[in-house]
């Protein structure tokens, strides 16, 4: 029979090796690896997640538990569904909430935002842990403050509330980037002996949408010495971005018929509409477009081999990634947790939008 003390030895022994090992397991962002881990304490990790949601390769702003303290139910109020890039938003909700196991509800406030607090408050019947939006107004806010749900904003922020998003002076200036070699090769050739203007599609009482044209236009200055002057903040009307915007567009082209344009935006459907107006007018030689956000327009725009030469690329916000981190970082707001920041660092060109999105063959 062995002796009792080596028995309480090798016990010791045991117990170290055990917080040892699960001490070895803890990732840099906070999950655990599957050798390290008990049931209670696991969670989907950064491969789980680029796996589980394929050629998309979602990356996690929060290592949600495989476990989870109770079913949580979130609920969102989408902007309008029939943009696509809200549309795909909503597609990364969905499939996120699957993943995780929480109840999702959404709105479709069609573009309609004083519809905003009605809105909320049918979803907030189904008394959720927390809801979502992009623009909030007052109303709303202090609505769920009395019925004490939680707000987590995507693309947009408001007084206290958690949010997570696009940089939006990041990437206007990174449009601008995308279209510097193309515009200095236009401007040394083409171009040459033109006035070069900078024409920003915004939206109307859309802060982010300003903010981004804005930055494309300092960036223009000090990468192609287009001087502020040059440059011109088009704001369409109309509830369809890209044909207001190709309306407003031709009026630009028909006030500056001699000038040579570089096209900016918030977004894609805009500069689509411009591209379009150009080409119909046949001035298709006298643009050069960058657009902001990939979604399944842009795509669409880039594979037709009539906008070569003319929408040069599209940065991509991964629509579909900022839906599916969404719902992790409502999860984290839910649990009292901190999540991380969204990155934007890919672009769509014509020869690359297949490599990035190969689904959309098969829709």
């Amino acid at each position: 029979m062995r002796p009792r003390r080596s028995l309480l030895a090798l016990g010791a022994l045991a117990a170290t090796l055990v917080v040892t090992a699960c001490s070895a397991g803890d990732q840099p962002d906070g999950s655990s690896d599957a050798a390290g881990t008990t049931a209670s304490t696991a969670t989907h990790t950064a491969a789980e997640i680029a796996a589980a949601t394929g050629t998309y390769k979602v990356q996690p702003l929060f290592a949600v538990p495989k476990t989870l303290p109770k079913k949580y139910r979130l609920a969102f109020l989408n902007p309008g569904l029939s943009y696509p890039y809200f549309a795909t938003w909503s597609d990364g909700m969905k499939a996120a909430a699957k993943y995780y196991g929480v109840e999702l509800d959404q709105a479709d406030l069609n573009f309609k935002y004083d519809t905003q607090l009605d809105q909320y408050k049918q979803l907030a019947v189904k008394m959720p842990d927390v809801v979502g939006s992009q623009p909030m107004n007052d109303a709303t806010y202090n609505q769920a403050r009395q019925d004490k749900v939680k707000l987590v904003l995507i693309d947009g922020s408001f007084k206290d509330l958690p949010h997570f998003g696009v940089d939006d002076q990041q990437v206007g200036t990174l449009a601008v980037d995308t279209m510097t070699a193309a515009a200095k090769a236009k401007m040394a050739g083409a171009w040459k002996g033109k006035k070069v203007l900078v024409a920003g599609l915004t939206s109307a009482n859309c802060g982010p949408c300003d903010a981004r044209v804005k930055a494309a236009f300092a960036r223009a200055e000090s990468a192609l010495g287009i001087p502020a002057a040059n440059t011109k903040m088009l704001t369409p009307q109309g509830q369809d971005p890209t044909t207001s915007a190709g309306s407003t567009f031709n009026d630009f082209l028909t006030a500056h018929p001699n000038d040579a344009v570089l096209v900016v935006s918030y977004g894609d459907e805009p500069v689509i509409g411009a591209v379009n107006a150009a080409k119909a007018a046949n001035r298709d030689g006298d643009i050069l477009a960058v657009s902001n956000g990939g979604d399944s327009a842009a795509r669409l725009a880039l594979r037709d081999r009539s906008n070569a030469g003319i929408l040069v690329a599209a940065i991509d916000y991964q629509p579909y990634a900022e839906g599916w981190n969404w719902v992790e970082a409502a999860i984290a707001t839910a649990m009292g947790k901190p999540f991380g920041e969204f990155r934007v660092d890919r672009v769509l060109t014509a020869a690359t939008v297949d490599q990035f999105y190969p689904e959309d063959s098969k829709r």
